[in-house]
C-alpha cells in the first residue's frame, strides 16, 4: 500500500483540478483549488494538520462564505470538535481517499455494453468517457495524468441505469486511457456509494476525507 503524504495529496489535487479546469495554488504546504463552477471560491486541502495549522486554515476559510476546507485524515473524530471551536460546520464526512496499483490492469478498451453507446475523448493529459442510451446520458467519468499517477474523478452512473455494470465499464475504459501514459498508480476520492465498486476493482482505502464550511 502506498504511503499517503503531502506530495501524494498534492498530486491528487492537481489531477482533480486538471480534469475540472480549476486554477490551483498553495498556501504554505497546503494546496488549494478555485471552484469557479460551484462556489466561485477556494477549497483548501490538508493532510493531518496540526492544531495550529487547522486553526490557521479555519481562519482562512472563514474569510468568505463560499470557501471550503477539506482534510484527509485517519483521526476524523478529533477534528469534529475543533471545527466547532474555530467556526466551521461539517459539510461532508462520507468520502474516502483511495489508491490502486496499475500494474496488471487491462490496457484494452472494453467493449460497450449491449444497447449502450460509449465515447472516449482524449485531450492532452485528461481523458473522459461518456456512456449513453438512445442519446440519454447513462454514465461518465474522467481521468487526469500527473507525474506517474492517474487521478480518477466524477465517476457517475445516472439513477435509471444503475446496477447494470456501467460503473465498472467506465472505470475500465478510463484505465485503458490512463495506461497509454506512463502511470504506476491510480488515485481517487470515493463517496460511500462508490466504495463497493472501487473495492471490487481492487482499490485500497488510505484515509477519510472530511469537508468543512464556514459557520454562517
Amino acid at each position: 500500500m502506498r504511503v499517503l503524504n503531502d506530495d501524494l495529496l498534492e498530486t491528487w489535487v492537481t489531477g482533480w483540478a486538471r480534469s475540472r479546469g480549476y486554477q490551483t495554488r498553495k498556501e504554505g504546504r497546503f494546496p488549494a483549488a478555485f471552484l469557479h463552477d460551484k462556489t466561485n471560491d477556494w477549497e483548501y486541502f490538508a493532510l493531518e494538520p496540526s492544531n495550529d495549522e487547522f486553526a490557521a486554515l479555519a481562519s482562512s476559510a472563514r474569510k468568505s462564505p463560499g470557501r471550503l476546507f477539506t482534510i484527509v485524515t485517519g483521526r476524523m473524530n478529533e477534528f469534529d470538535g475543533a471545527a466547532h471551536v474555530y467556526g466551521l460546520n461539517l459539510r461532508s464526512v462520507d468520502e474516502v481517499f483511495m489508491t490502486l496499483d496499475m500494474s496488471g490492469q487491462d490496457i484494452e478498451d472494453p467493449l460497450p455494453l449491449d444497447g449502450f453507446e460509449a465515447e472516449t475523448v482524449r485531450s492532452g493529459e485528461v481523458g473522459t468517457v461518456t456512456v449513453t442510451f438512445n442519446g440519454e446520458p447513462a454514465a461518465r467519468g474522467s481521468v487526469a495524468m500527473v507525474e506517474g499517477y492517474a487521478v480518477y474523478d466524477r465517476i457517475v452512473t445516472e439513477p435509471d441505469f444503475r446496477r447494470r455494470g456501467l460503473g465498472s465499464y467506465v472505470m475500465r475504459a478510463l484505465t485503458a486511457v490512463a495506461l497509454e501514459h506512463d502511470v504506476d498508480a491510480g488515485l481517487l476520492v470515493a463517496t460511500v456509494d462508490g466504495l463497493g465498486l472501487y473495492s471490487y476493482l481492487g482499490w485500497e482505502n488510505l484515509a477519510s476525507v472530511v469537508m468543512f464550511e464556514p459557520r454562517l
